[in-house]
């Protein structure tokens, strides 16, 4: 498989949830908008800011449905598959297959997880096996406790995964992702992850990046961008300001619940989070709202 490399901002997309917690697809067509407005070239569905895992497989399928109708082939779709057990994988690959998804990734299982760097190669073979004629990015986080040196892991897996296209890497590593950049000659699609290290990762050679505050900052993240690019750091650590101001807003309030507050600035009400996520109170929600328009949201 011909691995064509992301370029530019991937947003890691929320779920939305109706007040009875179930899922609101009627709101997925509004996101993709907002996405696109920002100059977002993808979306991330059903991985950690999307609650994948606290969504049954059905659900899953049907969040897959609308964000394929919703982007109109305007954004680059990468559904997440993982899940604990291997059937339920399975029938999500094929259905990311079935339904028009472009890509497919997996956090690996997190309570039996893989022993070695050639387990988890073998744990995905199988995994993939009802998805190989999608592009697969293998979803690397401290979260999942499976921390195998990733330049390793491309290395055991380069010609045993036939449809591997690269890694979203999320793991606090600036090391391991210059040397994941370069491994196997370069061939791999590397794409970073994790937002408040942004700046850091462009300059040593990111092309692109997945992350959960793309969302409803965007622009943000594209002016820090054009600011490394051209070596103006005072710009870029000036926007990077603005990204941790934006993340200490998250750790407060509990990341994925804080993150779906803010996106009222859009005028999108995602609703509350699952547990074992806790939902924030209305006074909460405002206050996520208000210090995000005071960092400089435009």
């Amino acid at each position: 498989m011909k691995i064509k490399k992301l370029e530019g901002l991937v947003a890691a997309a929320h779920t939305p949830f109706n007040p009875d917690g179930t899922v609101n697809l009627a709101l997925i067509a509004k996101q993709a908008e907002t996405l696109i407005k920002q100059k977002v070239t993808g979306v991330y569905i059903s991985g950690t800011t999307g609650e994948g895992i606290c969504c049954s497989i059905e659900e899953r399928k049907a969040v897959f449905d609308e964000w394929v109708k919703a982007a109109k082939g305007k954004l680059f779709l990468i559904a997440h598959i993982g899940a604990l057990a291997m059937p339920d994988v399975k029938e999500l690959g094929a259905y990311a297959v079935k339904c028009g998804m472009d890509a497919t990734s997996i956090v690996p299982p997190n309570f039996f997880k893989p022993g070695s760097v050639k387990a988890l190669v073998a744990y995905l073979q199988e995994a993939l096996s009802t998805s190989t004629k999608l592009p697969f990015y293998y979803y690397h986080t401290s979260m999942s406790g499976v921390n195998f040196d990733m330049q390793k892991f491309l290395e055991e897996a380069d010609g045993k995964i036939k449809n591997l296209a690269g890694i979203k890497f999320n793991y606090p590593d600036l090391y391991m992702f210059q040397r994941c950049l370069r491994a196997c000659g370069g061939k791999y699609d590397i794409t970073w992850g994790i937002d408040e290290w942004f700046a850091g990762a462009v300059a040593l050679g990111a092309k692109s990046a997945i992350g959960s505050t793309y969302n409803y900052s965007a622009g943000i993240y594209y002016k820090i961008w054009d600011a490394v690019k051209k070596g103006d750091l005072k710009k870029a650590e000036a926007g990077m300001k603005k990204v941790c101001d934006i993340v200490d807003i998250l750790v407060q309030y509990g990341g994925v619940a804080g993150g779906k507050a803010m996106m009222k600035v859009w005028g999108l009400d995602m609703g509350g989070v699952r547990l074992p996520n806790v939902s924030l109170s209305e006074e909460a929600k405002a206050d996520c709202v208000a210090r995000l328009k005071k960092i400089g949201f435009k």
